[in-house]
C-alpha cells in the first residue's frame, strides 16, 4: 500500500508539472462599455430591436471549465451588452450545429440546471467580493445564485426578467436586470465585473468569456464592465403574506379530530439607504416549507444530518455569513451561521451593504421555539425567547484578498454562546492561495458546568494551476468550543488533511467520446483530545467524464475510527455512474459498501453496511417532468453475521409546468424503516420572486395497530392509516414603491 500511494502521488506530480506546458486558446479580453439605448428591448427571444442592434457585442471563444480546463468551446456564442437609466441588458446567441439536440425545459426557478442555460455572473459593486449569478435556458426559464468569494448559494432570488427561444442555428436569451434589485456604487464612471458561461448538456460541457483560470477565482477572472454614469433609485419594498394551514389527526380507525388551524399573518420591509446599503426588516415573517425536507437515511448516523435552508428571509444572501476555510469538504467547520438553528422566528432585521473596499452584514432575530410549550410536561422557560446576534465585516486588500471578522451570539435568559471570529484569503504567485480563520467561543451554561471557553483554528493552503490541484489543511478545536449558531461535527480535535488531484485530457481526435480521467489521493490524521485516540483515513479516487453527460467513478477507502474508546479498522468500496442518452432521460446510480461501525455509547461493534441509490429523470415533454429516487441502506453484525436494520427510502415527484409562472406538482416519499409514507400535492404561482401563491395539501400515513383502545407499533396485523392529512394555503406580495 506504501509503495502504491508513492508511485500515485509521484505520477500526479509529474503530470501536473507536464500539463503546464499545454496552452490555452487566445481570448480577446478588453474592458467592455454597454450601450445606452433609449428604446428598452423587448424580451421574446429575438434580436431584432433596435438596442441590440446598438449593444457593445462579444463575438469570440469561449473555454472550458468543466469537466476538463483550458479547451474551446465547440459551438459559438454571441453576447450583447446594453444599459439605461433603470435596467442593464444582457443578450445571448447561442450557436448550435445541432439545434435539435438542444436540452430544454419549462421548469420552476433553478430547476433548469440539467439543461443547455447560458448566463452571467455579474459583480455589480466591483469589489470581486459578492456576485449575482443568473442563468437561463432556451425556454427563457430562470437560476440564480448569489456568490460570496467562490461560495455559490442557489437559495437566493431576487428580481430579474428573461426570455428565451430556440431559433434555426441555436438559441436566443435575453435578460432585463433592474437596477433597485441590486446593489452598485452608483455616480459616474461606474465599474462592474462580469464573466459570461454557458452549458451544452448532451457534450456535459461547460465554458466561459473570460476564461476561468485554475488558481484564480471568479471575480478575479471576470472582465471590467464600465458605465458613464449610473445614478440611484429608490429601493422600497413591503412583503405582506398570508398563511393559513388546517391539519387533521386520525383519533381511531374510524373518526378524526376537529380541525386545527393557524393563520399567520407576516410582513417585510426593505429599503435602500444608499445604492449599495440596503436594510431590512421582517415581523411574523412566513416561514412555512413549500417545499419539505426530502428523507435521508437516518439510522446508525454518527454526526447530526444537514438540512438546507427552506425559509425565504434567511435564504437571501445567506452565505454572506461564511468564512474562509469553510464548505470545501476538508474541515470540521460546515456553517458557522447556519440559521436553521433559529428555529421558530418572531421577528428578524439584517443591515448589509457594500462600501469602498468594505463590506459588512448584520442579523438579529428572537426564536420563539424555547419558550414553546411541550408535548406531556410543563416547560419551565414558556413564553421566553432565545436571541440571536451576529455581525460580519471584510475589509479587501486587493484583488480578491481580504481579511474579516465574524460575531455570533446565542443569548437566552442567563444562559449565552458567543463567539467571535478573524479569517483571511490571500492569494499569491499566481497559482497559490492561503485561507483560515479562528474563532473563540464563549459559553455560560447554567446546570451544565459553567462557564466554557474554547479556540478553532483552521488554515488551508491551495495549490491550482492547469489540471493539476493540491490542498493541504491543519486544525486544531477545544474540547471546550461552542458555536451555537453553526453546524459543524466535532470539537476537541487537531487533525491534518491533505488533497491532490490530476486530470489528463485526453486526444480528442483519437477517444473523441472521453472526455476526461482524473485520479485523486486524500489522506487524514485526526487526534481527538479527550480521549487521546486517533482516526486515520486514506482515500484512492479516479473519476472520468465523456460524453452524453456522462461520468463514472469510485474510490476506495482505508481507515481507522475510534469511538465509545474503542478503535475501528474500515475498508470501503464506492462506485458510481451518470449518464444521459438522450435529451428526456437522466440516469444516475451509485453503491457504497463496507465496514461500518455502529454507533452505540454502551457496545459498539463492526459491521458491514452497504447502500444503493439509484434515479432517474424523464422529460417526455418541455412541461412534464418525472423523477424517481430509491436509496436501500443494510447493516449486519460481521462476529455474528446479525442483520440489524434496512432502511429503504422510496421517493416520486410528478410535476406539471403550464408555463413559467405556474405548476402543479405530486410528491410521493416512503421509509420502509420507519413504516411511514408521505404525500404532498402543491399548486403554485409565482409572478416574480415574492409574489406567490400557493395550495397544498399533506397526507401522512403509517403502519400501526388500533388494540384496547389506542394506537400501538409493531403489532401483528399493522395496516397502514392515514393518520394526519392538512392543508396548506400562502400569498404573499412584493409591492415596489
Amino acid at each position: 500500500m506504501k509503495k502504491l500511494l508513492f508511485w500515485l502521488i509521484l505520477v500526479l506530480l509529474l503530470s501536473g508539472a507536464m500539463s503546464a506546458a499545454n496552452g490555452n486558446p487566445a481570448q480577446d479580453i478588453r474592458k467592455l462599455e454597454p450601450a445606452k439605448v433609449e428604446t428598452p428591448p423587448v424580451l421574446d427571444g429575438s434580436l431584432d430591436d433596435e438596442a441590440w442592434k446598438k449593444a457593445t457585442v462579444v463575438d469570440d471563444i469561449w473555454i472550458t471549465y468543466n469537466p476538463v480546463n483550458g479547451n474551446e468551446l465547440p459551438q459559438r456564442t454571441r453576447a450583447y451588452l446594453a444599459y439605461d437609466e433603470h435596467n442593464l441588458y444582457f443578450a445571448f446567441h447561442c450557436l448550435d450545429s445541432e439545434p435539435g439536440l438542444i436540452k430544454t425545459s419549462l421548469t420552476r426557478r433553478d430547476n433548469m440546471f440539467d439543461d443547455d442555460w447560458v448566463g452571467l455572473s455579474l459583480d455589480s459593486v466591483g469589489g470581486r467580493k459578492y456576485g449575482y449569478e443568473m442563468f437561463v435556458n432556451p425556454s427563457g426559464a430562470q437560476g440564480d445564485i448569489f456568490r460570496t468569494g467562490d461560495m455559490e448559494d442557489s437559495s437566493s432570488d431576487w428580481v430579474w426578467h428573461s426570455a428565451g427561444r430556440i431559433v434555426d442555428d441555436g438559441y436566443i436569451v435575453e435578460i432585463r436586470q433592474p437596477l433597485k434589485s441590486i446593489r452598485f456604487a452608483s455616480g459616474k464612471d461606474v465599474r462592474m465585473g462580469v464573466l459570461f458561461w454557458r452549458r451544452i448538456s448532451r457534450l456535459g460541457m461547460s465554458g466561459s468569456w473570460p476564461h476561468l483560470v485554475p488558481g484564480r477565482s471568479i471575480g478575479g477572472s471576470q472582465a471590467e464592465m464600465r458605465i458613464a454614469e449610473l445614478q440611484r433609485h429608490l429601493v422600497l419594498e413591503a412583503l405582506p403574506t398570508l398563511t393559513y394551514s388546517s391539519g387533521w389527526n386520525r383519533l381511531s380507525p374510524s373518526s378524526w379530530s376537529g380541525a386545527d388551524q393557524t393563520r399567520d399573518l407576516g410582513i417585510g420591509v426593505k429599503y435602500g439607504i444608499t445604492s449599495s446599503i440596503i436594510a431590512e426588516a421582517t415581523l411574523n415573517p412566513d416561514f412555512s416549507q413549500v417545499e419539505s425536507d426530502a428523507l435521508q437515511v437516518t439510522v446508525n448516523q454518527r454526526y447530526p444530518i444537514l438540512y438546507s435552508e427552506k425559509r425565504p428571509f434567511f435564504m437571501e444572501a445567506g452565505n454572506l455569513f461564511d468564512l474562509a476555510g469553510v464548505g470545501d469538504g476538508l474541515g470540521n467547520m460546515t456553517l458557522p451561521v447556519h440559521t436553521r438553528t433559529i428555529i421558530d422566528p418572531q421577528w428578524g432585521l439584517r443591515l448589509t451593504g457594500e462600501q469602498g473596499r468594505g463590506s459588512f452584514a448584520l442579523l438579529a432575530s428572537a426564536d420563539r421555539s424555547p419558550g414553546n410549550p411541550w408535548n406531556g410536561e410543563e416547560n419551565p422557560f414558556l413564553g421566553r425567547k432565545a436571541t440571536f446576534w451576529i455581525g460580519r465585516g471584510k475589509l479587501g486588500l486587493g484583488g480578491d484578498n481580504y481579511i474579516g471578522m465574524l460575531y455570533s451570539g446565542r443569548e437566552f435568559g442567563e444562559e449565552y454562546n458567543r463567539a467571535l471570529a478573524a479569517d483571511f484569503s490571500l492569494r499569491f504567485l499566481k497559482n497559490h492561495q492561503l485561507v483560515g480563520h479562528y474563532i473563540q467561543s464563549f459559553s455560560e451554561l447554567p446546570g451544565e458546568g459553567g462557564k466554557v471557553d474554547g479556540g478553532c483554528l483552521t488554515v488551508e493552503y491551495a495549490f491550482s494551476k492547469g489540471n493539476s490541484l493540491a490542498l493541504a489543511m491543519v486544525e486544531n478545536i477545544d474540547p471546550g468550543f461552542r458555536m451555537d449558531t453553526a453546524y459543524y461535527q466535532r470539537s476537541g480535535i487537531s487533525s491534518a488533511k491533505f488533497y491532490l488531484q490530476q486530470r489528463f485530457v485526453p486526444d480528442a481526435q483519437k477517444l473523441p467520446w472521453l472526455l476526461g480521467v482524473t485520479p485523486q489521493v486524500y489522506g487524514a490524521y485526526i487526534h481527538d483530545k479527550v480521549s487521546g485516540m486517533d482516526d486515520l483515513e486514506l482515500m484512492l479516487q479516479l473519476d472520468t467524464n465523456f460524453i452524453l453527460k456522462g461520468s463514472a467513478g469510485g474510490y476506495v477507502y482505508f481507515g481507522q475510527e475510534c469511538w465509545a474508546g474503542e478503535k475501528f479498522r474500515r475498508t470501503l468500496g464506492h462506485g458510481y455512474a451518470n449518464l444521459q442518452p438522450f435529451k428526456w432521460l437522466n440516469l444516475h446510480t451509485c453503491y457504497n459498501f463496507g465496514d461500518a461501525i455502529y454507533y452505540d455509547t454502551v457496545d459498539p461493534f463492526l459491521g458491514h453496511r452497504s447502500q444503493l441509490h439509484s434515479c432517474v429523470t424523464l422529460q417526455p415533454t418541455r412541461k412534464l417532468n418525472l423523477f424517481a429516487e430509491h436509496t436501500i441502506s443494510r447493516f449486519r453484525r460481521i462476529d455474528t453475521g446479525e442483520h440489524v436494520y434496512t432502511q429503504g427510502i422510496w421517493r416520486g415527484r410528478l410535476t406539471y409546468q403550464f408555463n413559467s409562472k405556474f405548476f402543479v406538482r405530486g410528491l410521493v416519499q416512503h421509509d420502509s424503516f420507519t413504516r411511514r409514507v408521505l404525500g404532498d400535492f402543491l399548486a403554485s404561482f409565482t409572478y416574480i420572486p415574492g409574489t406567490v401563491l400557493y395550495l397544498g395539501y399533506g397526507s401522512l400515513n403509517e403502519s400501526r395497530s388500533w388494540a384496547d383502545g389506542a394506537w400501538q407499533r409493531g403489532v401483528t396485523g399493522d395496516y397502514y392509516y392515514q393518520t394526519r392529512q392538512s392543508l396548506f394555503f400562502k400569498v404573499s406580495y412584493r409591492y415596489q414603491f
